[in-house]
């Protein structure tokens, strides 16, 4: 290489170290435009702005949904359960996700938003969808709210903590930022029925011995009490199934001492879903039944093949169990039996089983 050709590549890689070292990265210059524009949303949040009214306008394109709740029916909602005011601000903020913030409907995204911009914008939003007297209990609840989130993505609770300590420590918390009757308002629902389920399970381990229609009453009290004002919303929300399932559940022990469970199952079906879906549902677990009769005769030989070939191949080993699957369980039984192993094999050697 003559000293011609040394000196155009020396200067070449001296040109693209000074660049890698002074040439913003993309990740960096990408936030400092997300941050540039959360800054222009907080000037144009200035009602004397003169970009306000387009500003307006573009948060009304991007959060409006059609028959938006007025404020009280948000606030009677909420109080009662059949509303959750954090999964509501979770709505709007999804919008933000590549929300169009153009007036025009058919327009693509302008841009993407951080964090701040798009609280900028849902504050905005409040401040202009509800009267005075509402967007200001709004936007206190939202921003601290935010207060809120951010102090409890610093709180660590330990995994060892037993539930009904670690409940009680988040409600601790909640109340280090809301009032009473804002906590209830925000988190009510949500901590009525942790509170039930703890004094039904506590219920449940010491009435085994109850006549079953006497601890299925009980057991409907205790969470009508626990539950208070949101017990209408839990019903009308729980679904039908699981009703079911809660009172076979609590019947079971008296039907197993008695030996009534396949009648009284069936009753319950039938008072619960109706005659057809009884039948329709005793046909299934008649299925089910005979599925696993055909697993546990396949296992069974399986077990026998290996215990009188401890010396074949691995290969020849799996040729031999898919071929025996097969013929126990049909072909597709036996490719579901399959998949069914090779999972929890793999949740076994990940340690999440």
């Amino acid at each position: 290489m003559d000293k011609r050709t040394q000196l155009l590549v020396t200067l070449s890689l001296g040109v693209v170290l000074l660049l890698w070292l002074f040439w913003p990265s993309s990740a960096k210059k990408h936030e400092r435009e997300l941050a540039a524009q959360a800054k222009l949303a907080a000037l144009s949040a200035n009602p004397n702005s003169g970009e306000y009214r387009l500003f307006v306008e573009q948060n009304r394109n991007l959060f409006t949904e059609p028959n938006m709740y007025s404020f009280d029916k948000l606030m009677e909602m909420a109080s009662s359960g059949r509303l959750s005011l954090v999964a509501e601000l979770w709505k709007l903020r999804s919008k933000c996700e590549g929300g169009n913030i153009t007036t025009d409907e058919n327009a693509q995204p302008a841009h993407t938003m951080n964090p701040d911009e798009c609280n900028i914008r849902i504050e905005n939003f409040l401040r202009e969808q509800y009267p005075s007297y509402a967007n200001e209990k709004l936007i206190k609840l939202f921003r601290t709210y935010l207060q809120y989130e951010d102090a409890m993505r610093r709180m660590h609770l330990s995994e060892k903590m037993p539930l009904p300590e670690r409940l009680e420590a988040l409600k601790k918390k909640r109340r280090e930022f809301f009032s009473e009757s804002d906590a209830k308002l925000i988190f009510g629902y949500e901590e009525a029925r942790a509170e039930a389920q703890n004094a039904l399970n506590e219920f449940y381990r010491n009435s085994t011995n109850m006549p079953a229609d006497e601890r299925v009453k009980k057991y409907y009290e205790i969470r009508r009490k626990a539950l208070g004002d949101y017990d209408s919303a839990f019903n009308e929300q729980e679904p039908k199934y699981t009703r079911y399932e809660t009172e076979l559940l609590l019947r079971e022990d008296e039907m197993q001492r008695k030996g009534t469970t396949a009648t009284q199952t069936e009753a319950l079906r039938e008072e619960y879903f109706g005659k057809e879906a009884a039948k329709r549902m005793a046909e299934v677990d008649r299925e089910v039944r005979e599925e696993r009769s055909r697993i546990e005769n396949y296992e069974a030989q399986a077990q026998k093949f290996l215990r009188e070939n401890p010396s074949l191949g691995e290969s020849e080993r799996d040729k031999k169990l898919t071929e025996l699957r097969t013929n126990v369980l049909g072909k597709e039984e036996a490719a579901a039996y399959q998949r069914r192993m090779e999972y929890e094999n793999y949740l076994k050697a990940n340690n999440l089983k």
